[in-house]
């Protein structure tokens, strides 16, 4: 039999299938006369059209959930990462640190914090428990006083007891459990109470048979099962042994940010005791996402559970701590002067800007379990660099409805909207100017033509009372893009700073074109009087602004904002520093009378309420 050459197999729309049937049939010498539209023959083309295209649905779902990338269940993708090795990460509690001391009634030679000892704590109606991870042992020597940890999280236990004639699956029923906190004990039987502890294997090249380690996967609903070894790969529990399970469930990201608790009656059966908090709890996030499984899984069988390269770093932390939204890694080598030994870290949480002491050391204990080799890891906090658009529009009221302000409102989001999208993490590090510019014009049809001018602006807080060197690193080329062929810029001021007060005057600071910076004021004759010649330097190359032995009595605000011209208006970021919108000012202009009907108004951004300051101190200039 010929093939057939008017059955379409290419499409999947039920109309497309219906119409390539009849035009099938309608082609046979037999059907010549047949009414297609007619009832009777109409309704089995329906049927046979409707079994072809639930047929082609479900194979096309079948394909796409076999493939990492296409896959849309989260048991279809959980089951594919499994084949990379990867285990996605479960919900982590909130955790802290702080000192407790206690003031027992006699002179005990030691008191004991016993593990799971509760701290609670109830915000808006929500029940937190917050418990030590382990036992901690306060002495006299010290006393009675030290540092502890508190994990956010209920501790649960299940038991199962090993029968090989009817195997049973070591499920842990919850959702929100926190792995990190599983515990896994195998009593020898009911009437032999001695146990044996069993670790998760992390690396199975070091597994052996008699190795006591466990596995762990995901399966359905978001739970977790313990499976364990098969006398090969692991030691297999026996018969009539008591597998104990003990767990946290936690809150996820809810136990962040808590900074004071419910104490616990009494310590050890004392019940004077203090503790304070080092820092708000930090670290606690949801069970990973279908998406967030998509990217880990494949980058994790790259790094192999190894930090060897700076992406291996960034990979890892991402993997493991779901409150992180974003990380940048280099080498020593990359900076100014290299620092060679050392890799550098800054991190970007989910919640906030900057990560707490406690998060840092926490984090640089669990990457020294993957460092391969004798490399140093240094957390350094993010800095932001602020671009600050003035912003021009023309629009032509004819062609719209809405009122100036209300245009003026529609570029305003547009500009909030475009700092989430396209700049605030590490991973968005270039702001491209032409497409800030299509953003504006695009927010509303009436607008005819938009006029945009680039600033930079760094903000740090100079100190009041001692002489001191700040580094003020922009990264990016200063001055004007009509000639940078050398340093010099006569004619013009690329450097510019907010109010502070030098010698009992309000005073600012410029530069001379030629690479130095200067203090002055504004004298009654609206002239600029200068109090100091020299400052400090400008290298307009490399955008980095020195101000030397530099003392003020003070500034205004909470800080001090060193703004400079860029040459040229795309902006990069680079190392540990974070591209913002701040200070973007939109007037607008009527196209027609060429008169300002909105006047100038500054849009609402993450950037105007970011409160991370430089120090400007640094050793090392990122």
């Amino acid at each position: 039999m010929a093939a057939n050459s008017v059955i379409s197999v290419t499409s999947l729309d039920f109309d497309a299938i219906k119409s390539s049937m009849k035009s099938y049939i309608s082609s046979k010498q037999e059907f010549t006369d047949y009414n297609f539209e007619g009832s009777t023959i109409s309704m089995l083309l329906d049927l046979l059209a409707y079994n072809t295209y639930q047929n082609a649905f479900y194979t096309s779902m079948v394909g796409n959930e076999m493939f990492l990338d296409s896959a849309q269940l989260r048991e279809s993708v959980v089951s594919r990462a499994k084949m990379l090795d990867y285990t996605t990460r479960s919900a982590r509690g909130a955790s802290c640190t702080g000192t407790l001391t206690v003031t027992p009634d006699d002179s005990p030679e030691y008191v004991t914090v016993e593990k799971n000892t509760e701290w609670s704590v109830t915000i808006d109606g929500v029940d937190f428990k917050f418990v030590t991870p382990e036992e901690y042992i306060l002495s006299e020597e010290d006393n009675y006083s030290g540092e502890i940890s508190l994990v956010e999280g209920r501790v649960i236990t299940h038991r199962f007891t090993v029968n090989s004639n009817n195997p049973t699956r070591y499920i842990i029923p919850n959702s929100q459990v926190d792995t990190t906190s599983i515990t896994i004990n195998v009593q020898n039987s009911s009437e032999d109470a001695t146990k044996t502890t069993y670790t998760l294997a992390s690396d199975i090249t070091e597994v052996t048979a008699d190795s006591n380690v466990y596995f762990l996967q995901e399966v359905q609903d978001k739970q977790y099962e313990v499976y364990f070894g098969d006398d090969v790969l692991g030691k297999t529990p026996i018969n009539g042994n008591i597998i104990i399970i003990e767990y946290r469930i936690c809150n996820g990201t809810l136990g962040n940010n808590i900074s004071s608790f419910t104490n616990p009656a009494a310590i050890d059966g004392y019940n004077s005791f203090t503790f304070t908090i080092n820092s708000a709890t930090a670290g606690g996030s949801d069970i990973e996402t279908i998406d967030s499984i998509k990217y880990n899984a494949p980058k994790n069988y790259e790094t192999q559970n190894r930090a060897v390269i700076a992406e291996d770093y960034k990979r890892l932390i991402l993997r493991d701590n779901g409150d992180l939204s974003s990380v940048s890694v280099w080498g020593g080598e990359e900076t100014i002067p290299p620092v060679f030994g050392k890799v550098f870290i800054a991190i970007k949480p989910v919640s906030g800007n900057v990560l707490s002491s406690d998060r840092k050391t926490s984090l640089k204990k669990y990457l020294n379990s993957f460092n391969v080799l004798s490399i140093d890891t240094e957390f350094v906090d993010a800095t932001f660099l602020y671009i600050r658009p003035t912003i021009t529009v023309r629009y032509d009221p004819d062609i719209t409805t809405l009122t100036a302000g209300q245009v003026q409102t529609k570029i305003l989001n547009v500009i909030t909207n475009f700092e989430t999208l396209y700049l605030s993490t590490f991973e968005n590090r270039k702001f491209r100017y032409s497409q800030f510019v299509k953003a504006v014009h695009d927010a509303d049809p009436s607008i005819t033509s938009c006029l945009i001018d680039i600033k930079l602006e760094k903000r740090f807080n100079p100190s009041t009372s001692t002489r001191s060197t700040y580094n003020i690193a922009f990264n990016n080329e200063l001055g004007s893009s009509e000639d940078h062929t050398h340093t010099s810029h006569a004619g013009g001021h690329f450097v510019e700073s907010s109010s502070f007060t030098y010698e009992n005057k309000t005073a600012f600071i410029d530069d001379d074109g030629e690479g130095k910076l200067r203090v002055y004021y504004i004298s009654s004759t609206n002239d600029r009087e200068y109090l100091e010649e020299d400052i400090g330097t400008v290298d307009y190359d490399t955008g980095l602004v020195t101000l030397k032995s530099f003392l003020l009595s003070d500034y205004s605000g909470s800080h001090l904002k060193i703004i400079v011209k860029p040459r040229y208006a795309d902006i990069r970021a680079v190392r540990n520093q974070i591209l913002l919108i701040a200070g973007a000012k939109v007037s607008l202009v009527d196209e027609n009378t060429s008169a300002t009907v909105a006047v100038t108004v500054e849009a609402t951004t993450t950037g105007v309420s970011t409160n991370v300051i430089d120090t400007g101190l640094h050793p090392v200039v990122f």
